[in-house]
């Protein structure tokens, strides 16, 4: 997105700074507004009424009164605008609609290999999104917003060899998506989305640090450093499951190198070793399970932990130490408020795989870097990534850019899509 040129007085800086403030409930009336963006009655005031020109706010209900008279609350108007949102992992997708305060109105999760190639699996998503908007206005879109298991170059919305996704290297996401909807396109790494949920749903401050773990099929982790996704030089940052740490060509990995903590830990390992496991009669319960389907599942081993399989909660826990040695010397470099995990090993009703992440980071970790950090699970839920998809996308159109960009033509339907989509 081009640049616009410096002015005496921006008043998108000041347009941009009024409406996510309210957006983030960080101010709701004029006076706290004036107080905490550090701007002029005058100037408040010409702001707030642009952004109600455009539909962004709106006057609500009376605050308290501090000696005078009681001043007015501002809205944001999330209503306004509607945001498709997906995100695809390794065997399955979620897709959403969501508004512009990233508040999910439906959601779906749905078996879909992304091994289908991108033609198949974005008509897939198009048919997806159409039926979502099915009852809701189609005027009222304004961007859609994906998530994909492996690196991206973000400037592009193009994946960036990834791994686990076959014919998608170099595929133009973004441009077959803007000409189909004919709104700004975001792509970014699930995992980095799944973070950028967590932090804006729990209220991370922006001085807080966070890394979220996606401990799934795969493994992969999102860094938020003081508010924004830190996504390194070429979109690889937090790529952790490809990480090599065991010295033994002989355990194969899904990108083709050896040794990575996804070919020892990832969901797809578990249930590999898991296939040896019931045919040297390791599992009862497994065995039962594979008996029943003809496969075994991450989440068979799941409900093995659950139902006290010795078999499944060594493995899971092997797991979870070897993940936790990887994140102790992350913390080490990193120094995170918060360690959050998420995905099929942290949601199958059972704590041991935290259990020991946390007592591996905490002896392996520094105690300066491990004092105060918090170790934890998802409290987003399975509908954090589409809503950090959202929140991505509506922050972006919501920056002082995007704003000088689409305001003066009243929405962001009005300018090229081309023209709105970047980097935030």
């Amino acid at each position: 997105m081009p640049r616009r040129p410096p002015t005496a007085i921006d008043q998108y800086e000041a347009l941009s700074t009024v409406v996510r403030l309210v957006r983030g409930d960080r101010a709701r009336t004029r006076p706290e507004l004036g107080t905490t963006a550090l701007l002029g009655r005058t100037v408040i005031s010409q702001r707030v009424e642009e952004a109600m020109n455009l539909g962004l706010l709106e006057d609500a209900d009376v605050g308290p009164s501090s000696g005078g008279r009681a001043p007015r609350r501002l809205r944001f108007r999330a209503e306004e605008g509607l945001v498709l949102s997906a995100v695809l992992g390794a065997t399955a997708l979620d897709v959403a609609v969501t508004d512009l305060d990233a508040r999910v109105l439906e959601h779906r999760h749905l078996e879909w290999p992304v091994a289908r190639g991108p033609e198949e699996t974005l008509d897939f998503l198009d048919d997806q999104f159409a039926d979502l908007l099915k009852e809701r206005a189609p005027g009222r879109l304004w961007a859609v917003a994906i998530g994909v298991p492996g690196p991206v170059e973000f400037a592009t919305g193009r994946p960036s060899q990834p791994p686990i996704m076959p014919g998608w290297d170099g595929f133009d996401i973004r441009g077959r998506l803007q000409d189909r909807h004919g709104v700004p396109v975001w792509v970014d790494n699930d995992a980095n989305l799944l973070a950028l949920g967590e932090a804006r749903s729990t209220g991370l401050d922006d001085d807080q640090h966070l890394i979220f773990v996606k401990a799934g099929t795969g493994i992969g982790a999102g860094v938020v450093s003081q508010g924004r996704i830190h996504r390194g030089s070429k979109g690889a940052a937090g790529d952790i499951g490809h990480a090599r740490v065991l010295e033994d060509n002989s355990v194969m990995c899904r990108c083709g190198r050896t040794g990575c903590l996804e070919a020892l830990a990832g969901g797809w390992a578990l249930a590999r070793d898991a296939v040896s496991a019931v045919h040297e009669g390791r599992s009862r319960f497994l065995a039962d399970a594979h008996h029943a389907t003809g496969e075994i599942t991450p989440a068979d081993i799941g409900r093995g932990v659950v139902a006290g399989d010795a078999w499944c909660l060594t493995a899971v826990a092997r797991a979870a130490e070897r993940i936790g040695s990887l994140m102790a010397a992350l913390v080490n470099f990193y120094n995170p408020d918060c360690l959050v995990f998420g995905g099929g090993a942290v949601t199958g009703g059972d704590n041991t795989f935290l259990r020991v992440v946390d007592h591996t980071v905490r002896s392996r970790a520094l105690p300066l870097a491990s004092a105060d950090l918090t170790i934890r699970a998802s409290a987003a839920g399975e509908t954090a990534g589409v809503a950090g998809g959202a929140h991505l996308a509506v922050e972006t159109l919501l920056s002082a850019d995007a704003l000088a960009t689409w305001a003066p033509g009243g929405r962001p339907s009005a300018v090229e899509p081309a023209r709105l989509a970047g980097g935030a």
